[in-house]
């Protein structure tokens, strides 16, 4: 037979526990990931005027396929739902340069 179960809570559940997380981390996630959906939003619009307009991204080339973005952004919003997960100081440096990148865009 086993004895009784214990189950010792620390509050509210988290993914990580060892990297501690505010609300600051919630706004800054949730901002840098608006402006990346935003930025894919004015890139699909820029695809469907192509002889007026053409992507300012390196990455994405002057005149990129609608799937090329879509894969693109679908990365992107991945690895910053991921940055949640490393520690408070490279979270922080992660969610500032998306926002200052993004917010340039």
């Amino acid at each position: 037979m086993y004895g009784p179960s214990r189950v010792v809570s620390s509050g509210s559940p988290s993914v990580c526990p060892t990297v501690n997380r505010d609300e600051a981390d919630g706004g800054l996630a949730v901002s840098s990931t608006a402006l990346i959906l935003a930025d894919w939003s004015q890139t699909l619009q820029i695809i469907r005027e192509p002889h007026t307009r053409h992507e300012g991204n390196p990455l994405l080339g002057r005149h990129p396929s609608e799937g090329r973005v879509n894969t693109m952004v679908g990365l992107a919003v991945t690895a910053n739902l991921a940055a949640f997960l490393v520690p408070k100081r490279p979270r922080r440096i992660w969610y500032a340069a998306v926002i200052l990148i993004e917010g340039a865009a």
